[in-house]
């Protein structure tokens, strides 16, 4: 990938920070005195903004990040941000996510790095699953092949042979097929592992994906892959070929990484560095744990809320359509709901709640049967447990009771022990209790101690 320019030719300035961060000159000598240098560069961050925030301050450039981690290159500097979580976790709550194979990638005491992103957990999962897709031998495609054949097969073409204006040499045209491996599921499992070459700055990885890639022989690549040829890859899928579901999974998450980052004059350029979403992937993680592991409850992922917003009936001249309320999960018991959930990868124990996300979770109350919503968000604290707010009436002679907010931790270290595929069996009835804790309408589901009375009151619920 080609870097967009930075006014200094001296290597970019490396910015270590983690997600929910910030850094600027006066915590971070290095970025004092920076500046972007053109208006290209200022153009590139402020398509970032929505996953990170880098700007031009008066004593030089500020960064602040969200749940986006990753490494991404921007004119004088290259941002680092790194997640919370050790590598051997996320690697586990990613095959467990995304329905990866639980092949061990990934050492216990390895880390994302500056020089090792979290890029790099990613391709090597994408490493470990092209390679097992290898070594179980390529699926392989009927191809039409039309040739002259000195011993003819499949069928002859009269039409061709009349063009050529008859036998003129002992072979005849001939249209046959052969099971080839050169078909467009495996070109893009190779194109994904060649983008991983390109990605990556860890050398052994990088070679191990040089090894792989040669394993493909006379698989021809993409000239340029898209999420659409994935898309169509994985709803081609038979039983035969569903094995590679997993590594398609994978591309594509690399292939979004990498985004795009702004059009100039139908020119797209891509980002010099990738940036993964861990809000998308925290939301995704609890809706299968959720899905698997609750017993007479389903939740439904981003079901709207109807008719707690709507215009009045002579107050819309306009005949606009009332914004619809969309929260991550609904809950139910059989066709009852029950109520409204959301989850954030954002360690609010310790970093306190965005205002605008409690009154988008105040307007899920209000919509909820109960009057409760809930909002589940990540934590590696140990001594993180429920907290309640009230959305209460504002007039004191109102005899209405007050709706609640719910802010439930969910811990990631012990989630990542409960999936682990190894273990599924002996952590079954601890997982149903886990997941019955965590959609619970009342506040004390989720705490530092819970009693075993506790727990069978929050399962039974």
């Amino acid at each position: 990938m080609s870097q967009l320019p930075h006014p200094s030719s001296l290597p970019p300035a490396l910015i270590e920070l983690t997600e929910w961060d910030a850094q600027d000159p006066s915590n971070n000598a290095s970025l004092k005195g920076l500046s972007f240098g053109d208006a290209q560069t200022r153009r590139y961050a402020q398509t970032l903004r929505d996953r990170v925030v880098i700007r031009e301050g008066r004593d030089g450039i500020e960064v602040e990040t969200n749940s986006h981690v990753g490494r991404i290159d921007v004119g004088p500097i290259r941002v680092a941000i790194g997640p919370k979580l050790p590598a051997m976790p996320l690697g586990r709550l990613l095959r467990y996510t995304y329905g990866l194979r639980d092949i061990e990638a990934i050492s216990e005491t390895h880390s994302p790095t500056s020089l090792q992103g979290f890029q790099d957990i990613l391709i090597s999962l994408l490493a470990a699953e092209v390679e097992d897709l290898l070594r179980q031998g390529l699926a392989r495609q009927y191809r039409s092949r039309s040739e002259m054949l000195a011993s003819p097969r499949g069928e002859l073409l009269f039409s061709e042979l009349i063009r050529l204006g008859g036998i003129l040499e002992p072979r005849l045209p001939c249209r046959f097929f052969e099971r080839s491996p050169d078909w467009r599921l495996n070109g893009i499992l190779r194109t994904g592992v060649q983008l991983a070459i390109r990605l990556t700055e860890d050398r052994d990885l990088r070679q191990q994906l040089y090894q792989v890639d040669s394993l493909f022989g006379q698989v021809q690549p993409f000239t340029r892959l898209s999420v659409h040829d994935i898309d169509h890859a994985s709803r081609a899928l038979t039983r035969l070929t569903e094995n590679a579901e997993p590594a398609l999974t994978l591309i594509r998450l690399v292939l979004e990484g990498q985004g795009l980052a702004f059009a100039e004059e139908k020119h797209l350029t891509a980002m010099t560095g990738f940036l993964f979403d861990m809000n998308k992937f925290f939301q995704r993680l609890l809706s299968r744990f959720l899905r698997e592991n609750l017993y007479g409850l389903q939740i439904e992922d981003e079901r709207s809320v109807h008719q707690l917003l709507a215009f009045a009936k002579d107050g819309n001249p306009r005949k606009r359509t009332a914004p619809k309320l969309r929260p991550d999960y609904a809950l139910f018991d059989g066709v009852t709901p029950r109520g409204y959930l959301d989850a954030k990868y954002r360690d609010i124990w310790s970093m306190g709640l965005p205002p605008n996300w409690l009154y988008q979770l105040a307007m899920y109350a209000l919509g909820s049967p109960t009057q409760v919503s809930v909002l589940l968000y990540a934590t590696m604290s140990d001594e993180a447990s429920d907290e309640r707010i009230e959305v209460q009436q504002p007039l004191r002679s109102s005899d209405v009771p007050p709706a609640s907010v719910i802010l439930r931790p969910v811990p990631v270290t012990r989630l990542a022990k409960l999936v682990g595929r190894s273990k599924a069996g002996q952590f079954g009835a601890e997982r149903r209790i886990f997941a019955h804790q965590l959609v619970a309408m009342q506040s004390g589901a989720i705490g530092t101690k819970t009693s075993r009375a506790g727990r069978s009151e929050a399962y039974e619920h």
